[in-house]
Protein backbone atom coordinates (compact mmCIF):
# COMPACT_ATOMS: atom_id res chain seq x y z
CA UNK A 1 0.00 0.00 0.00
CA UNK A 2 1.23 3.59 -0.73
CA UNK A 3 1.45 6.55 1.43
CA UNK A 4 -2.32 7.78 2.31
CA UNK A 5 -3.47 11.19 1.09
CA UNK A 6 -3.63 13.78 4.22
CA UNK A 7 -7.20 15.82 3.93
CA UNK A 8 -6.37 19.25 5.15
CA UNK A 9 -9.86 20.35 5.43
CA UNK A 10 -10.86 24.49 6.01
CA UNK A 11 -8.64 26.15 4.04
CA UNK A 12 -10.47 29.56 3.56
CA UNK A 13 -10.02 33.18 3.53
CA UNK A 14 -8.84 32.99 7.08
CA UNK A 15 -6.25 30.80 6.34
CA UNK A 16 -2.35 31.81 7.38
CA UNK A 17 0.12 31.77 5.24
CA UNK A 18 2.65 30.18 8.16
CA UNK A 19 0.66 27.94 9.13
CA UNK A 20 -0.21 26.45 5.76
CA UNK A 21 2.99 26.53 4.61
CA UNK A 22 4.43 24.70 8.23
CA UNK A 23 1.96 21.89 7.54
CA UNK A 24 3.02 21.47 4.07
CA UNK A 25 6.67 21.38 4.35
CA UNK A 26 6.09 18.25 7.14
CA UNK A 27 3.33 16.44 4.95
CA UNK A 28 6.24 16.91 2.00
CA UNK A 29 9.54 15.93 4.43
CA UNK A 30 7.87 12.49 4.69
CA UNK A 31 6.25 11.94 1.36
CA UNK A 32 3.10 12.41 1.93
CA UNK A 33 -0.20 14.25 -0.87
CA UNK A 34 -2.01 16.41 0.64
CA UNK A 35 -5.37 17.26 -0.38
CA UNK A 36 -6.34 20.69 -0.05
CA UNK A 37 -9.79 20.95 0.81
CA UNK A 38 -10.60 24.95 -0.03
CA UNK A 39 -14.11 26.92 1.82
CA UNK A 40 -14.57 29.21 -1.53
CA UNK A 41 -17.09 31.77 0.42
CA UNK A 42 -16.64 32.38 4.66
CA UNK A 43 -14.17 32.11 7.40
CA UNK A 44 -13.38 28.33 8.87
CA UNK A 45 -13.07 29.74 12.20
CA UNK A 46 -15.77 31.53 12.36
CA UNK A 47 -18.06 28.37 11.93
CA UNK A 48 -17.92 28.01 15.73
CA UNK A 49 -20.51 24.75 15.98
CA UNK A 50 -21.55 22.07 14.10
CA UNK A 51 -24.83 23.19 15.70
CA UNK A 52 -24.50 26.41 13.66
CA UNK A 53 -27.33 26.52 11.19
CA UNK A 54 -26.46 26.93 7.38
CA UNK A 55 -28.00 30.59 7.35
CA UNK A 56 -25.89 31.32 10.37
CA UNK A 57 -22.43 29.83 8.38
CA UNK A 58 -24.05 32.23 5.64
CA UNK A 59 -24.04 35.30 7.38
CA UNK A 60 -20.60 34.49 10.03
CA UNK A 61 -18.73 35.88 6.66
CA UNK A 62 -18.92 36.60 3.04
CA UNK A 63 -15.12 37.27 2.40
CA UNK A 64 -13.83 35.00 -0.35
CA UNK A 65 -10.79 32.71 -0.24
CA UNK A 66 -9.49 34.44 -3.56
CA UNK A 67 -8.90 37.24 -1.00
CA UNK A 68 -6.49 35.88 0.69
CA UNK A 69 -3.83 36.51 -2.06
CA UNK A 70 -0.71 35.20 -0.15
CA UNK A 71 -2.19 31.61 0.92
CA UNK A 72 -3.88 31.40 -3.53
CA UNK A 73 -0.76 32.09 -4.59
CA UNK A 74 1.41 29.08 -2.24
CA UNK A 75 -1.17 26.85 -3.21
CA UNK A 76 -0.87 27.21 -6.98
CA UNK A 77 2.60 27.34 -6.94
CA UNK A 78 2.33 23.57 -5.01
CA UNK A 79 1.19 20.13 -6.90
CA UNK A 80 -1.57 19.31 -4.54
CA UNK A 81 -4.98 17.63 -5.23
CA UNK A 82 -7.41 20.33 -4.23
CA UNK A 83 -11.10 19.15 -3.21
CA UNK A 84 -14.60 21.79 -3.18
CA UNK A 85 -15.40 22.14 0.89
CA UNK A 86 -18.70 23.33 0.17
CA UNK A 87 -19.58 26.85 -1.18
CA UNK A 88 -19.97 27.62 2.51
CA UNK A 89 -18.90 25.01 4.89
CA UNK A 90 -22.75 25.05 5.38
CA UNK A 91 -24.51 21.10 6.39
CA UNK A 92 -25.06 19.20 2.96
CA UNK A 93 -24.72 21.39 0.20
CA UNK A 94 -26.36 21.12 -3.29
CA UNK A 95 -25.37 20.23 -5.87
CA UNK A 96 -25.80 24.17 -7.49
CA UNK A 97 -23.66 25.15 -4.63
CA UNK A 98 -20.90 22.27 -5.20
CA UNK A 99 -20.69 23.41 -8.50
CA UNK A 100 -20.05 26.97 -8.24
CA UNK A 101 -17.39 26.05 -5.50
CA UNK A 102 -15.79 24.35 -8.29
CA UNK A 103 -16.18 27.22 -10.84
CA UNK A 104 -14.76 29.57 -8.26
CA UNK A 105 -11.93 27.52 -7.60
CA UNK A 106 -11.51 26.90 -11.85
CA UNK A 107 -11.52 30.48 -11.90
CA UNK A 108 -8.45 31.38 -9.25
CA UNK A 109 -7.10 28.70 -11.19
CA UNK A 110 -7.00 25.44 -9.39
CA UNK A 111 -8.16 22.11 -11.00
CA UNK A 112 -10.44 20.53 -8.09
CA UNK A 113 -10.66 16.97 -8.61
CA UNK A 114 -12.58 16.20 -5.47
CA UNK A 115 -15.68 17.14 -3.33
CA UNK A 116 -15.15 17.32 0.51
CA UNK A 117 -18.79 17.63 2.34
CA UNK A 118 -17.85 19.99 5.37
CA UNK A 119 -19.06 18.05 8.38
CA UNK A 120 -18.31 14.98 6.50
CA UNK A 121 -22.54 14.83 6.12
CA UNK A 122 -24.82 14.49 3.39
CA UNK A 123 -25.67 11.82 1.17
CA UNK A 124 -24.09 12.02 -2.21
CA UNK A 125 -22.96 10.02 -4.81
CA UNK A 126 -19.55 9.02 -5.70
CA UNK A 127 -19.37 11.56 -8.00
CA UNK A 128 -20.48 15.18 -7.11
CA UNK A 129 -20.61 17.37 -10.34
CA UNK A 130 -17.35 15.78 -12.17
CA UNK A 131 -15.67 15.82 -8.45
CA UNK A 132 -14.89 12.68 -6.75
CA UNK A 133 -16.42 12.12 -3.25
CA UNK A 134 -14.29 12.38 -0.06
CA UNK A 135 -16.29 11.63 3.08
CA UNK A 136 -13.75 10.52 6.26
CA UNK A 137 -15.13 9.60 9.55
CA UNK A 138 -13.37 9.58 12.70
CA UNK A 139 -15.31 6.75 14.05
CA UNK A 140 -13.38 4.85 10.96
CA UNK A 141 -9.96 5.57 12.06
CA UNK A 142 -9.37 8.47 9.59
CA UNK A 143 -8.67 11.23 11.85
CA UNK A 144 -4.93 11.61 11.65
CA UNK A 145 -4.68 12.75 15.10
CA UNK A 146 -4.84 9.41 16.64
CA UNK A 147 -2.63 8.18 15.33
CA UNK A 148 0.22 10.16 17.10
CA UNK A 149 1.99 7.27 19.00
CA UNK A 150 0.38 4.35 17.60
CA UNK A 151 -1.39 2.53 14.97
CA UNK A 152 -1.67 2.62 11.26
CA UNK A 153 -4.49 4.27 9.37
CA UNK A 154 -5.83 1.70 7.12
CA UNK A 155 -7.56 4.07 5.18
CA UNK A 156 -5.86 5.57 1.68
CA UNK A 157 -6.96 9.45 3.28
CA UNK A 158 -7.17 10.78 6.55
CA UNK A 159 -8.05 14.28 7.76
CA UNK A 160 -6.76 16.60 9.59
CA UNK A 161 -6.65 20.93 9.99
CA UNK A 162 -3.40 22.50 9.54
CA UNK A 163 -5.17 25.52 11.66
CA UNK A 164 -5.35 23.60 14.54
CA UNK A 165 -1.61 23.12 15.00
CA UNK A 166 -0.91 26.18 16.44
CA UNK A 167 -2.06 25.39 20.25
CA UNK A 168 -1.33 23.27 23.21
CA UNK A 169 -3.18 20.50 22.46
CA UNK A 170 -1.96 19.20 19.02
CA UNK A 171 1.30 20.73 17.94
CA UNK A 172 3.22 20.73 14.34
CA UNK A 173 5.95 18.80 16.56
CA UNK A 174 3.63 16.17 17.29
CA UNK A 175 2.32 16.24 13.57
CA UNK A 176 5.82 15.77 12.80
CA UNK A 177 6.43 12.72 15.14
CA UNK A 178 3.41 11.30 13.75
CA UNK A 179 4.81 11.35 9.60
CA UNK A 180 8.62 10.28 10.82
CA UNK A 181 7.17 6.91 13.08
CA UNK A 182 4.96 6.06 10.36
CA UNK A 183 8.12 6.76 7.85
CA UNK A 184 10.73 5.25 9.99
CA UNK A 185 8.96 1.52 11.24
CA UNK A 186 8.45 1.32 7.33
CA UNK A 187 4.96 1.33 8.23
CA UNK A 188 4.94 3.52 4.62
Amino acid sequence: MGKFIIRNDDVAFDTKLEEIQKFCEICDKYGFPILQAIIPIGEAQKVKSKRMTNEEIKASSDKLFSENKEVLEYLKSRNDLIGVHGLWHTHAPSAEEIEKGKSMLQEWGFNPTYFVPPFNEGEYAEDVVGLKKSVLSMKKGERLEDFLEKGVPTADMTYLHSWRFNNDWYTFDMLEKCLERLQNNNLY
